[in-house]
């Protein structure tokens, strides 16, 4: 406010002012429907957001506030250091309602964020939100659905979004790869997928058992994702992603199947009754061997590769060369042949069958061969062995000692020494269920077997069992990782998996659609091979690098901006740190209720952490040291850091699905400042909301459970922008565009701002007169036309001014009245005085401007206590409102409108009335309510508040909001009211 109007106030506020007595009142006073408390001194200008919705006061207390309309709670207050320091004189609105300007006696101009519930823009979507990720440039984002489709929007969103899809059922986890514009999901199909951001196309799948993904992260720097899952493990997985290779189709299921050692050459069977030989190099086959009578259930390549053999469903033996000519073809066993295996260091093949034998056959076999001397028939086989009672069910060869390992349906496995064949030379079991599946370890040292559901382990030098691995469906087959740490199950339910030998957790899972009867982990390279009934044989990547037990929950995951730490989330109170090179365990942050969120600032050095009780814990990361508590009241569902680090937003469990913000500024090794923890902004949602995120410009998107994403607009406690000024600056005003800010200032300049690019636009000299001497008249108002090409300016100099935006040049000047004439001695004689050509300008100070919706006419108050309607093309005064309870001050002019200085006059939105307000005798203030089309007073009032300082009308033209000054002598505070508006 300027110096001499703050004078005039005080004045006013102790009675020193024009009085008039017998005020008579109109209509009943208006009712005071909420009254504004939190400022500790005077408020000297109001304003309300274009949708009703806010209102903003700039008080002499220094500080700026932001209230609900509705239910006038505080909502926002400005101030501190960044802010203003001397009285704030002046605020106002911009036409989104997303910032305000404000102006004051410490000479600057702030322009301010608006906290506003409502979304910047909403991105409709096919499925209820799950999950939200933005991408390395900081603008393209991508959602998950419920649908279990990915819509990705890439910058200018408004050309469409692509569509990412395999997933069967909700995509629950979302994240970017910084590099080749992939992105990454989780899926309640136990899957992690990764997609291309360009095409929509899917490039690798990894999956995981039977447990749910909980949580996905992807690393900052590309190089790795991590997840956590409902069976309470942290898998560390690979990237870029490595897509899986096939082989060509098949025309049938997949009935048995052997690799050569190397795990370069492999032999599959189909029901088709067709061998195919594949090389994994290329994952093409090599060969195809037909012929076979019956089904195949075993084949074998010899140790040279250039024999194939097949063991049939109907008891036969077939053997062909590698150019798939038949070179043997006989019955083998009655009943069936279950296996069939070569011999590592002699011309023998083994095999075994329903009849319970286990036979090695001479090799080559020739079943031309005429009968010997004694007319015998030659014998073919080299050892023929009652193996078990019962079906043979599986075997195996020890490669170190030539030792074949039997299993049966007699439930026991048994060791033969081929030359001693009377007699096993170890036995184990009886098991639980025949074994049907037997797989050695490379070193020969250890025996697996898939004995139903489990697969029990022993040592083969004793026969004692060293562990067993349950799994939820049969066991199929089963293949030893080249170091023995890993184990390769292959299952009914249409899965194989890769397990820790030694402690059973599942690294991965490699799906099929149909039980899976052939494994092998690659020996020399990251890979498993495995071949289904579902008419594939897949060579997969090995992609998961590390699992760390969690403890059985649902425990989450996010990973350190600079990727060098993964943090676990639960189960538990804990979150826990760890080491993402090495996975070894680091530091303990503890919620105070079971941890169900957690963010890391982008700077690495913060850690906030959520919990089920509603609190949220801020740490340093370097030590785990405890810098505060914020109580959000509810479960905290999700946490996220702006990109500045300053502000923290949760996703709370109430009822109004509120994303709130909060102040979490600090400097680690310094006290915490006081706004620590202080509200900044609350967003309700009409249900759920499942995730959140912030792009690089720190706009908030939220994913509800609605089908909607929300994008918001985070206003930060500091100015978004501030502009010095010579003098006090007494109003502000943003164009129709809200990119440029008019000021008016005690100088009497007039000045625009260009908000874009933060510079000064233009200066006007408006008030400042030059000759005889510079005399510079403040500027108390500052009006954009409809159009925002003009301003209009209003002065202590009395006038009116319309200027030209761009050139800043006047346009036309309403002028203030002329001086009255000194009265002059009286002549009879003289003819009478002219009487003045209609209503005339103001006779002081112009402290308010209002113009009408069509831009036709131009409302004013003043320090002369009149209100004047101009016509904006003549710059002409239309009509004088003057107050039939007061008398005129000049003989001929009519009556002031009211008995004290008028502060503020606006157009209700229907701009037939005008609503005025200022001060009134003995330290009160004044209200009227005046017809725009006869300038008839409709309401006139005395009130007990104090002068009015400030006023504004509320959109719906029902209600009002005053301030008021204190005044000591009648006990009066200052204050801020929403009033009901006369007649309303």
């Amino acid at each position: 406010m300027p110096t001499s109007r703050i004078v005039a106030v005080i004045a006013l506020g102790f009675g020193l002012c024009v009085t008039t007595n017998g005020l008579r009142g109109g209509p009943d006073s208006p009712d005071v429907v909420r009254v504004l408390k939190g400022h500790t001194e005077t408020v000297e200008a109001i304003a309300v957001s274009p949708d009703g919705a806010l209102i903003a006061t700039a008080s002499f207390d220094k500080t700026v506030k932001l209230w609900d309309a509705q239910t006038g709670q505080e909502i926002r207050a400005y101030s501190g250091p960044q802010g203003h320091t001397g009285q704030v004189l002046c605020v106002a609105f911009n036409a989104k309602g997303d910032q305000i300007a404000t102006g004051g006696a410490d000479n600057k101009v702030c322009v301010w964020g608006v906290p506003l519930s409502t979304p910047v823009k909403s991105y409709p979507i096919g499925g209820a939100g799950t999950g939200l990720a933005v991408a390395a440039d900081g603008k393209t984002f991508a959602v998950s659905g419920a649908d279990g489709v990915v819509k990705v929007f890439p910058v200018g969103e408004e050309k469409g979004a692509i569509e990412l899809k395999g997933h069967v059922g909700a995509v629950g986890g979302l994240g970017a790869l910084n590099s080749g514009n992939v992105w990454v999901t989780a899926g309640a199909d136990r899957t992690v997928r990764f997609f291309s951001g360009a095409d929509g196309k899917q490039t690798a799948r990894y999956a995981i058992d039977a447990a749910e993904i909980t949580g996905l992260a992807v690393r900052p720097d590309g190089q790795g994702v991590v997840t956590t899952s409902s069976d309470g493990v942290l898998r560390f997985w690979q990237t870029p992603p490595q897509p899986a290779r096939t082989f060509p189709a098949l025309k049938d299921a997949v009935t048995a199947f052997h690799a050569t050692p190397d795990g370069n050459t492999l032999l599959y069977a189909t029901a088709d009754k067709v061998v195919t030989l594949g090389t994994t190099s290329n994952n093409a086959p090599s060969g195809t061997f037909a012929g076979a009578t019956g089904g195949i259930d075993a084949v074998a390549l010899s140790p040279d590769t250039a024999t194939v053999a097949a063991g049939c469903s109907d008891g036969g033996l077939i053997l062909w060369d590698r150019q798939g000519k038949v070179k043997a073809e006989l019955p083998a066993h009655s009943g069936g042949v279950t296996a069939v295996a070569f011999h590592p260091g002699q011309p023998v093949l083994f095999t075994t069958g329903a009849d319970g034998r286990l036979k090695g056959w001479n090799l080559p076999i020739d079943t031309k061969q005429p009968p010997a001397k004694d007319k015998k028939e030659p014998k073919l086989t080299k050892y023929d062995i009652p193996a078990h009672t019962g079906k043979v069910t599986a075997a195996a060869v020890n490669t170190a000692t030539g030792h074949v390992i039997t299993a049966g349906a007699d439930k026991l496995i048994r060791v033969w020494d081929l030359n001693k064949p009377e007699k096993a030379v170890r036995e184990i079991g009886p098991l639980t269920a025949p074994a049907t599946v037997l797989a050695m370890s490379r070193d020969n040292l250890t025996l697996a077997a898939g004995v139903g559901k489990d697969v029990p382990l022993w040592t083969l030098a004793d026969g004692k069992e060293v562990g067993k691995l349950s799994q939820p469906a049969e066991v199929l087959s089963l293949s030893f990782s080249a170091d023995k740490t890993r184990i390769l199950v292959g299952r009914a339910d249409n899965s194989a998996v890769l397990m820790d030998f030694a402690t059973g957790r599942v690294f991965q899972a490699f799906p099929h659609s149909a039980a899976v009867r052939g494994a092998l982990v690659h020996p020399s390279t990251p890979a498993v091979i495995t071949a289904s009934a579902d008419k594939t044989v897949v060579i997969s990547p090995v992609t998961c690098l590390r699992v760390v037990p969690l403890g059985a929950g649902q425990p989450g995951v996010v990973v350190s901006p600079g990727s060098e730490r993964v943090f676990s989330i639960g189960p538990g109170k804990e979150v826990t740190s760890w080491n993402s090179g090495n996975g070894m365990r680091e530091k303990v942050f503890e919620s105070g209720g079971a941890a169900t969120a957690a963010a890391v600032s982008k700077d690495g050095q913060r850690i906030a952490v959520g919990g089920s009780d509603g609190s949220i814990q801020i740490y340093t990361v370097g030590d785990a040291k405890r810098v505060g508590t914020i109580a959000s009241g509810s479960a905290v569902t999700a946490l996220a850091f702006q990109p500045t680090g300053s502000v923290l937003v949760a996703l709370l469990k109430d009822k109004d699905n509120r994303a709130v913000a909060w102040n979490v500024a600090f400097t680690p090794g310094q006290p915490v400042p006081p706004q620590f923890g202080r509200t900044l902004q609350s967003v309700p949602h009409a249900g759920p909301v499942a995730a959140l995120a912030f792009n690089a410009e720190g706009q908030l998107f939220t994913a509800g459970a609605d089908k909607l994403v929300r994008r918001f607009h985070l206003a930060p406690e500091a100015p978004l922008k501030a502009f010095g000024h010579p003098n006090l600056v007494d109003c502000v005003a943003f164009d129709g565009s809200g990119t440029v800010l008019a000021t008016g200032c005690h100088d009497g300049v007039l000045r625009t701002f260009d908000l874009t690019k933060g510079a000064l636009v233009k200066q006007v000299n408006a008030h400042v007169v030059t000759a005889p001497q510079q005399v510079q008249n403040p500027i108390y108002a500052v009006q954009w036309t409809n159009d925002s090409k003009q301003i209009f300016t209003s002065s202590y100099d009395k006038s009116i001014k319309l200027w030209d935006a761009a050139g800043g040049t006047l346009v036309r000047e309403f002028k203030a009245a002329p001086d009255p004439a000194p009265e002059e001695k009286k002549d009879d004689k003289a003819p009478a005085p002219k009487a003045a050509d209609g209503p005339v300008g103001h006779r002081d100070q112009v402290f308010s401007l209002a113009l009408s919706k069509d831009g036709k006419v131009l409302a004013s108050a003043s320090s002369d206590r009149s209100v004047k309607l101009w016509d904006v093309e003549t710059a002409k005064v239309i009509r004088d409102f003057p107050n039939p309870d007061l008398k005129p001050v000049f003989p001929g002019e009519p009556a002031p409108s009211h008995p004290g200085w008028i502060h503020s006059v606006r157009f209700n939105p229907d701009n037939a009335q005008l609503v005025t307000a200022g001060a009134a005798p003995k330290g009160k203030s004044y209200l009227a309510l005046w017809s725009v089309a006869d300038g008839k007073r409709l309401y006139g009032a005395e009130r007990d508040f104090g002068p009015i300082h400030a006023m504004a009308v509320l959109p719906d033209g029902t209600k009002m909001v005053i301030s008021s000054a204190g005044v000591p002598r009648n006990k009066t505070e200052p204050g801020v009211m929403i009033l009901k508006l006369p007649g309303k």
